[in-house]
């Protein structure tokens, strides 16, 4: 029974809405009627924003989920502490189950953003929206279902794909080429009609459709493609490295030559802000700035991990490796695998545990090694390739890479690694473990039960529970 209609949609959306940042200048939802909603720009405007705001990973596990997802089950970080410490575990020793809350979280908030998305596409035929906004708004649409898929189909594989709002709820899943499919039209559509310039920041533009696809082709190993789109990103001129690799993350700049996709935060708000430092350090940690907060749960990385860097790469200069008490007792991380990741400063505007850094989610770095990773796949090691990965290692200060020393097989070795010490702690690692075939056997080397199954993770058991023509993933 189709039950999911506008009337029924709007009056959830009225209750369960939750507030934007002011980056992308949302309109307060009392100050609308109900009739307005679908039927004005301004209207149809603040329903794309709540989609953004979805798709932005708005709220406390949202925010901090991914990157404890992304990284703690590759090895990269391991917690401990805090009342969360039993959800960390599971990623960590590979004993998650289909009741994990995250899957849940990051289930919902995607099909949220996807949700409302629909609506925007399903009522943007109106003669009194002008020709202009219905193309942009639609791009954007096409934009954040691609998105928000690629994503949902990175955490549990083929998901059920709603396409409009009339759709059953109770879908099933998607084969795996339908899902793949929809995900590539989507981007590409937006990626036709989205213009080089973002009409605010934390929406869409051409450069960051080009992003999100390129890094979809690459975890789809789809190297032509991949290769192709990098270089689509490369030659639209907008990105760039920084010159200092700590500026990149710097929080007076923001919206950085660098970042192409980042989801905007702001302290003030509960839903909207960024939580992962209130997780990374402990209580007794000397925080600069007196509004500063955190909880009992902290985050590290491994010594191995920390040690692998040469000795002047710039780029441990986002760790914490030790650091004295107000009382003068030094805390000594490094050596006892208790290095902390830095990589977001702390915020002076912080509200509490609630801070204002945008989340990275892919930089021109990224976009650089896409490339090179796809031309070895292609054709093996290559001068192009060699000068791709030596934009990133001369930034960070390494040793430049040379051609001769690489055969297909070790320079793919090296890109992986390149990756791991350029990109660490910001939610890569799983994916490219998978990409690589590795996850699961370092995991196994690490004493974990990890099985091939678990390079997907479970579809949530409230979804099964509502829909038990819903297919669990293998294993589960």
């Amino acid at each position: 029974m189709k039950i999911y209609n506008h009337k029924i949609t709007a009056l959830l959306f009225f209750l369960g809405i939750i507030g934007c940042s002011d980056q992308l200048n949302e309109e307060v939802f009392s100050e609308l009627s109900p009739n307005s909603l679908f039927t004005t720009e301004q209207g149809i405007s603040s329903l794309l924003n709540s989609a953004y705001t979805y798709s932005h990973r708005s709220g406390a596990v949202e925010t901090w989920a991914p990157y404890h997802m992304g990284t703690m089950t590759t090895g990269e970080t391991w917690g401990a502490g805090g009342s969360i410490e039993e959800l960390w575990v599971q990623y960590i020793n590979y004993t998650w189950t289909s009741n994990h809350s995250h899957f849940a979280s990051m289930w919902n908030t995607y099909y949220n953003a996807i949700r409302d998305a629909n609506l925007v596409l399903d009522n943007l035929e109106n003669d009194a929206f002008s020709e202009e906004f219905k193309q942009r708004t639609e791009a954007e649409v096409h934009f954040l279902r691609g998105w928000c898929y690629s994503e949902l189909y990175k955490l549990f594989g083929r998901v059920p794909l709603y396409k409009t709002p009339s759709d059953d709820l109770l879908l099933l899943r998607a084969s795996e080429e339908e899902v793949r499919s929809f995900i590539e039209q989507e981007l590409t559509t937006a990626v036709t009609a989205l213009p080089i310039e973002s009409v605010a920041f934390g929406r869409a533009s051409k450069g960051v459709a080009l992003a999100v696809l390129s890094k979809y082709y690459l975890n789809t190993k789809q190297w032509q493609q991949a290769a192709n789109t990098a270089l689509e990103v490369i030659n639209l001129g907008q990105y760039s490295l920084l010159p200092n690799y700590s500026d990149v993350f710097a929080t007076d700049n923001e919206g950085n030559a660098e970042m192409i996709w980042t989801l905007p935060k702001i302290a003030t708000s509960n839903s909207a802000s960024n939580l992962l430092n209130a997780l990374i350090f402990p209580p007794a940690f000397p925080r600069p700035f007196s509004n500063n907060a955190v909880f009992a749960a902290r985050t590290y990385l491994f010594d191995d991990f920390v040690n692998s860097f040469e000795p002047a790469d710039t780029r441990t200069s986002q760790m914490i490796t030790q650091y004295h008490l107000e009382d003068g007792t030094l805390i000594q991380g490094l050596g006892n695998d208790q290095t902390h990741p830095f990589k977001l400063p702390w915020d002076p505007n912080a509200v509490g545990p609630n801070a204002g850094n945008d989340i990275p989610v892919i930089r021109y770095a990224d976009i650089l090694l896409i490339r090179a990773e796809a031309l070895n796949e292609i054709n093996g090691p290559s001068q192009e390739v060699i000068n791709l990965i030596n934009q990133v290692r001369n930034r960070a200060n390494a040793t430049p890479l040379t051609l001769e020393s690489f055969t297909k097989t070790s320079l793919r070795d090296a890109i992986l690694q390149e990756r791991e010490w350029e990109l660490y702690f910001e939610g890569n690692s799983r994916e490219d473990q998978i990409r690589h075939d590795v996850m699961i056997s370092r995991a196994q080397a690490r004493g974990k039960n990890a099985q091939d199954f678990h390079i997907l993770f479970p579809i949530p058991q409230g979804e099964l529970d509502a829909n038990p023509d819903l297919e669990q993933n293998p294993g589960y």
